[in-house]
Order: structure tokens, then C-alpha cells, then sequence
């Protein structure tokens, strides 16, 4: 089953005052003249367009004013993606600085930069000394992009995926290079911010892959620190790669925290119980999260007596506080305060927006990344809707099973509610519920297994055409009917599966068919 829906990075748009000007200045060989350069402001998880310049004479030049009189991040972007790797340039600037960038090809993460703020001179350490893995590394990505460029455009998709999978290995051999030279400088070094953001970099890489060689080096790097870098969002989120939160799953009981209001005021889910709540985990900087709040605000008035809807903000005090003045959300807004490292972490949310929706029990029904029009709606109907009993009847000698209860109760794209069991065929009739006008498919290796271990093939279908992109209806529901060959009558439970070698096939688990 194939799923497409939006979701994102954290990136978006901050207010600013103006305090002191700055200058970052290009000087650039082999690049040219008429290609565009943003440069992006940072806060946080958070990024704000701040200029563009266009490159004339092999020159761009910025001026612009800091937002305060501390350290301050920007990224150097570019957009062309043919001719520039998919990277941006990091620099680091106080009141009064001026930067010099340097380059001679489209190795944007790898230009020179002269400064004499302490931080920048640190990152341009960290870079010389990975200078030629860095540069294949951005060379490596550019291939890639062109790969899944042309796959996306309808050429031979298993040989890009394949080829971009091999560069991706080689990726990483250059990046954990590239980490060892980092390693052992960051151990000889001072703390400073871009120490910090090297560290977290790290951090997320022991979070997300499991053979990665540097954990113990991570750990003792963390070790190094004060009470007081500790408590900051970057080393708390490298905290948790370290020792990972046990993250709820779904049918568990919801995880709860302190969480605030605007006004200040401390509230807790736990004041819901006896209505389901849908949380929300948003930020200004995510498209799809502002995309879905007409959605939220609909469903919060459609289940007002049933539901409560709760956004929970995962960026820190000032970025809320700005977001909030600029999407008015007349339902709960509340944020933990504690970033990537609070609820975020408890629920194991990877990408936002991300939404987990919770009985009046207090259990996680679901729990789901992305948005698209519709499917919330359509998500909150077949989670409240009142739960079928199972229920087993005989008709001219053969067994149905109606609404079959199954080991995987999370509520799903498919929904079987009913089993036929026949002398020349297994019959499932399907209810699909998915986001309208998106689409589903079910590959032509779709099988049962029964509990036995043997697998039952398809055989054909009926309302919907196996092995094709089948659009949702407006509603966003539609029944169809497959036909398997069929089980023997001793069968107690089936697993479904579209097959092991189907990327991101749909699977359910222990179709029960007795009681």
C-alpha cells in the first residue's frame, strides 16, 4: 500500500528588530554570474528568510543588522540544485562582524570563510580538517538529487533507487571520516556554540542508526559539559540519543506532562479524561502544520462535546509566543517548553506535523506523521465510530466471520469486515478509508498466511483493479471484495500482506477467525 502525505522539517519565518549591522561578503571563482544566494536566519529549530543577493562579477555582498547584541546563526543557501549541492554554508556572526566567503566550486558547505568571530574560526577548523571528504560528500549528494530527480520524472526507478542506495553508503563512509577528524579536535577544543552544534549533529546520528561507531566518543564529549550547557535544547535532545525515552506505543497509556498556556497558566492532558484529545505537535516553521489547522479547527467544533484539540508547539518560548500572534488557534494551545525533548520525545515524533489521538480512557488509539486535506477528518470518524462486535454466522454451509477482531487494532487504511469462508475461495470484503483523491494500490503478491505458516495467493478482485493506482472517491471511502484461494476450514487466524519484497506493503497481523 502506498501512502503519500506532507510532512516536514522545521523551517519557517521569525520576526526581528534590528540592533547592530553586519556584512557577509562573497568572493567567488568558477561560479556564475546571475546565480542567486539567500541567506537564512536561524533560531532555534526555526529559519527565516533574511536576504538574496544575486552574484555579479563573481561578488555578492550582504549588510544587514543583527536582532540582539549575542551570537547569531545564519545559513548560506542556494536553490539551484543542478549546480549546487542540496547543503548551505554555516556562519556564525556577532553585532559589528564582517565575513569574507571564499570559493571556487559549487562546494558551497566547504567555502572559505575569514572572520573574526571565534565560532566561525572553530567551523572553518572542523572544516579544513575534512576538507576532501566534505568535498566528495556534497559531489555524492548532487548525484543522488539527479538520481531521485529522474526517478521522480519517470525513468527506470529501481535502478536510481539502487544506484542512490550505494551512494548513500558511501555517504556514510565519508561522514563517519569526517566525524573521527571532528572527534578528536572536539576533544582538544573549548566549548563554544558551533562545538555544541557539532555535538548535536552527532547526537542525532546515535539516535537514528544503529551501527553507529562513535556512541562511547559521543558520551564522553556530553560528559564534558556544565550544568548549565546541559540544560539547553540542543545537549538535552543529545541526552536522549543516549539514553532514549521509553516512547508509548499505541493501546498504552498516553504520556502526560506539564504544559502551559499563553497566559501561563499549567494544564495536563489528564484533564480531558472521559473525551478523546487529539494532540498536535506543530511549529510556525512546518508547511503542512499551518496547512492543517482549518482542518483542526473544523474537527474541533464538529466533536466539541467529544473531543478536545490540543496543539502543542515544539518551538521554544519567543517562537511560540510570535506564531501564536500570526495563526489564531481558538482551540487549546499549549506548549511544554521543553522543545524536541518533552512530549515530542515520549510520543517518538520524527517529523511534524504529527498528531496522536487518545481515548476517553486515557489509552493512544493512533498515532500518525503528515497531513493531507481530508484525512484528519476522515482519521477521527473511524476512530470514534462505535467499535463492531465480532461476530460469526453460517450461510448454505459456509463461514462468516463478520468484523473479525485482529492482533494489529490500530486503526488502518484497510478495514475487513468480513471473512466468507468457501470451498473455492477465501473472501475478504475491504472498506478503505483514505485521504480523497489520493492513492492507494495493493500489489499483485498480496497473500494470507494462515496460522499454520502457509500462504493462500490472491486469486482476484472486485471493485478495485490489484496492481494499480486506485484514486479515493471525495468521501474517501470505497468497499471492495478479494478473493484468496481458500483456507482450510481448521484455520483459527490469518495474517494479510502484500509481500515481503513489496517496499512499504500493507500488512495486518492475526485476523481472528474464531472466538
Amino acid at each position: 500500500m502506498r501512502k503519500q502525505v506532507l510532512a516536514c522539517l522545521l523551517l519557517g519565518a521569525l520576526g526581528a528588530q534590528a540592533q547592530e549591522r553586519f556584512v557577509v561578503e562573497g568572493q567567488l571563482k568558477n561560479i556564475p554570474d546571475g546565480t542567486v544566494f539567500s541567506l537564512m536566519k536561524r533560531e532555534g529549530s526555526v529559519g527565516s528568510m533574511a536576504a538574496t543577493d544575486t552574484l555579479q562579477n563573481g561578488v555578492f555582498r550582504f549588510e544587514l543588522t543583527t536582532t540582539g547584541n549575542e551570537l547569531e546563526r545564519y545559513d548560506l543557501m542556494v536553490r539551484d540544485r543542478t549546480n549546487f549541492p542540496p547543503m548551505s554554508l554555516n556562519l556564525w556572526i556577532n553585532p559589528g562582524s564582517h565575513l569574507l566567503i571564499r570559493g571556487e566550486n559549487p562546494y558551497i558547505y566547504s567555502w572559505k570563510v575569514e572572520s573574526d568571530v571565534k565560532e566561525q574560526q572553530f567551523q572553518q577548523q572542523l572544516m579544513e580538517a575534512s576538507r576532501k571528504e566534505w568535498e566528495e560528500f556534497q559531489r555524492l549528494s548532487m548525484q543522488q538529487f539527479e538520481l531521485m530527480r529522474s526517478a521522480a520524472q519517470g525513468e527506470n526507478k529501481e535502478q536510481a533507487h539502487a544506484k542512490v542506495d550505494s551512494l548513500q553508503r558511501l555517504a556514510d563512509k565519508l561522514s563517519d571520516q569526517i566525524t573521527r577528524h571532528n572527534i578528536a579536535l572536539m576533544k582538544q577544543s573549548p566549548v563554544n556554540a558551533v562545538w555544541m552544534d557539532e555535538l548535536y549533529r552527532m547526537g542525532m546520528s546515535v539516535k537514528f542508526r544503529k551501527d553507529y561507531p562513535y556512541k562511547e566518543d559521543v558520551q564522553q564529549l556530553y560528559n564534558r559539559l556544565d550544568a548549565r550547557q546541559k540544560e539547553t535544547s540542543e545537549v538535552k535532545s543529545v541526552y536522549l540519543a543516549l539514553n532514549p525515552p521509553t516512547v508509548v506505543k499505541v493501546g498504552e497509556e498516553a504520556a502526560d506532562a506539564d504544559m502551559y498556556d499563553l497566559e501561563g497558566k499549567v494544564h495536563r492532558l489528564a484533564e480531558f479524561r472521559g473525551k478523546y484529545i487529539l494532540l498536535d505537535f506543530w511549529s510556525r516553521g512546518c508547511g503542512p502544520c499551518i496547512m492543517s489547522q482549518p482542518e483542526l479547527k473544523e474537527v474541533s467544533e464538529m466533536y466539541r462535546d467529544s473531543l478536545e484539540v490540543v496543539s502543542l508547539s515544539i518551538e521554544n518560548r519567543k517562537g511560540w509566543e510570535e506564531a501564536s500572534k500570526s495563526h489564531a488557534i481558538t482551540w487549546n494551545n499549549w506548549n511544554d517548553l521543553e522543545e524536541n525533548n518533552g512530549l515530542y520525545a515520549r510520543y517518538g515524533v520524527r517529523g511534524i506535523p504529527h498528531f496522536v489521538l487518545i481515548s476517553p480512557e486515557g489509552k493512544v488509539v493512533d498515532s500518525w506523521s503528515g497531513y493531507a486535506k481530508g484525512w484528519l477528518k476522515l482519521k477521527i470518524k473511524g476512530s470514534m465510530a462505535p467499535k463492531q462486535p465480532m461476530r460469526i454466522e453460517w450461510k448454505d454451509g459456509h463461514k462468516l466471520v463478520h468484523y473479525p477482531r485482529k492482533k494489529t487494532e490500530k486503526m488502518e487504511v484497510l478495514t475487513i469486515r468480513q471473512v466468507e469462508l468457501t470451498d473455492s475461495a477465501t473472501v475478504l470484503r475491504v472498506h478503505a478509508r483514505y485521504i480523497p483523491n489520493y492513492w492507494i494500490r495493493l500489489d499483485k503478491a498480496t497473500f494470507l498466511m494462515s496460522d499454520k505458516g502457509v500462504n493462500y495467493p490472491l486469486l482476484r478482485s472486485e471493485g478495485f483493479a490489484i496492481g494499480e493506482q486506485v484514486f479515493m472517491p471525495d468521501s474517501g471511502e470505497m468497499d471492495f471484495t478479494l478473493y484468496f484461494a481458500p483456507l482450510p476450514k481448521d484455520t483459527r487466524w490469518f495474517d494479510f500482506s502484500e509481500g515481503e519484497h513489496v517496499e512499504g506493503g500493507y500488512y495486518i497481523e492475526g485476523i481472528r477467525l474464531t472466538e
